[in-house]
């Protein structure tokens, strides 16, 4: 999806903006809007933890109670 984004954003500036054909414009823009509501809404993932594990040792996920 990157790719694509990138894709038209790099067209609608070359083709839209420099050339005037205005449907790549419109694509190009459509393309900047939906990165920088991406940005916006916060799209990637947010780190609540992280420590280097040494060899050897493992990490175990568990929700709730512990099994007996």
């Amino acid at each position: 999806m990157q790719r694509l984004l990138r894709y038209l954003v790099r067209n609608g500036l070359s083709k839209g903006l420099m050339g005037g054909n205005r449907r790549w414009l419109i694509l190009g823009g459509v393309a900047v809007g939906w990165r920088v509501m991406r940005k916006i809404a916060g799209s990637e993932p947010i780190v609540v933890y992280s420590e280097k594990l040494e060899a050897g040792e493992t990490v175990v996920i568990a929700h709730g109670r512990m099994p007996k």
